[in-house]
């Protein structure tokens, strides 16, 4: 008995920060479906098609530059940190501007988008760009508390808001003061000194160097084709149409719950492996990854109509059951295409993920072209129809590439 509660020990101690990842976006997952129980269809709808317009330009943001930092810096902390400074507040200039142009633009609530810049920024991009700090000093354990303690808060506010009816704004308002202390504590931690970019700012800038448009281009590219769909919808159809689309995409979007973890703890361990450790490490993730989803698709098959009803409460929900499915069979397919991805980031192959990308972004804006006529089904089919096809092409490159490397360890 002491040696299984041994075992488990260990085994939380080794997976905490993939078990933190999955705490934080089931969290997320959690906030959007709660808020989603009091707020009307419109305003729901209203909130998820700004947020998804959001992300969308946040992408100038952080074009993989977390990986960027990691992979150019060799892991070096030192490095590491003034990369983070840098790309931190490039990231507060691009919030700026979003935020300024916006204002050119009829909006139904120009504030409410504002606030959502603001959230967007300490919830996600604040988070991806911290990220590359405790990959280099292996302090995944750390990030890890830190994720589980946010996570927790965050989803203490969305009750909070639940239960006293609070609206939109109040509820935005508390989730940016708790990102804006989380942002405080973990600049603290990492000892990141953001004035030195501004003191010598020259210097920063000739630390990057030209690898790093292989990731902007490789972004973009993945931006234009996973978000074509969702900005179709966000900006075209009805907020209520929106409503069911981005409920399904929250439901679905729990692949990124493994998908996400597997793939940020793949990459320090791939960068310095060899061909057959390699292997090994992707056909582990790619048979975790797929056994789990497969159990959740039979489940969301059986009981996806009551699990959007329970989850959102509100009956109109349910018509979101086949975008529902056809959204997480895509899902799959790109979580597959991240985990092989992986060792093409790696071995510093962007500039091919770009092209795979930009294929399959014709492939998207083609779709879409054909199908615009079938509304909210039109658009997650040709999300569906771009997600294998850009699994498929990173399969052969990434099985390509391994084989190319074994045979030269071969003649080494």
């Amino acid at each position: 008995m002491i040696k299984i509660i041994s075992s488990v020990n260990n085994l939380l101690k080794e997976q905490l920060y993939a078990i933190s990842l999955y705490i934080r976006q089931i969290s997320g997952t959690i906030v959007l479906f709660i808020i989603a129980r009091y707020l009307s269809v419109f305003d729901y709808g209203l909130f998820t098609s700004y947020k998804s317009i959001i992300t969308f330009c946040f992408m100038f943001a952080n074009m993989e530059y977390a990986n960027y930092i990691l992979v150019s810096s060799r892991a070096n902390i030192k490095e590491v940190k003034l990369k983070i400074s840098l790309f931190l507040l490039n990231a507060i200039f691009i919030g700026i501007l979003i935020a300024f142009g916006s204002k050119f633009f009829p909006l139904d609530s120009h504030s409410l988008f504002y606030l959502i810049i603001i959230r967007t920024f300490f919830d996600s991009i604040f988070f991806g760009l911290i990220l590359p700090y405790f990959q280099a000093t292996k302090n995944f354990t750390t990030i890890a508390k830190i994720n589980i303690v946010y996570a927790v808060c965050i989803s203490l506010i969305a009750i909070f808001s639940y239960i006293f009816k609070l609206s939109l704004y109040k509820f935005l308002i508390l989730n940016i003061i708790l990102g804006f202390i989380n942002f405080i504590q973990c600049s603290y931690f990492a000892k990141i000194n953001y004035l030195l970019v501004f003191k010598y700012i020259k210097r920063f800038i000739r630390m990057l160097d030209k690898s790093i448009f292989g990731y902007v281009c490789s972004t973009i590219s993945n931006y234009l084709y996973a978000e074509t769909s969702s900005l179709y919808v966000a900006t075209f159809l009805p907020k209520e149409q929106a409503a069911l689309y981005f409920s399904a995409n929250t439901v679905a979007m729990i692949v990124g719950l493994f998908s996400a973890a597997q793939t940020q703890k793949m990459l320090p361990d791939i960068i310095k492996s060899d061909v057959e450790n390699i292997k090994k490490v992707l056909k582990k993730n790619l048979i975790v990854v797929n056994s789990i989803l497969t159990f959740i698709f039979v489940l969301i098959m059986l009981f996806g109509k009551i699990i959007m009803k329970l989850l959102f409460g509100q009956d109109y929900y349910t018509n979101a059951y086949p975008i529902l499915i056809i959204y997480f069979l895509a899902n799959i397919f790109i979580a597959n295409g991240a985990i092989l991805g992986v060792y093409l980031t790696a071995i510093n192959k962007q500039w091919l993920k770009t092209r795979l990308k930009i294929e399959t972004t014709v492939v998207t804006v083609l779709g879409l072209i054909i199908l615009h006529g079938f509304g909210i089904y039109g658009a997650v089919s040709v999300l569906l129809i771009s997600s294998v096809y850009v699994s498929i092409r990173f399969m052969i490159y990434s099985l390509k590439y391994i084989k190319l490397g074994a045979c030269y360890e071969k003649q080494l």
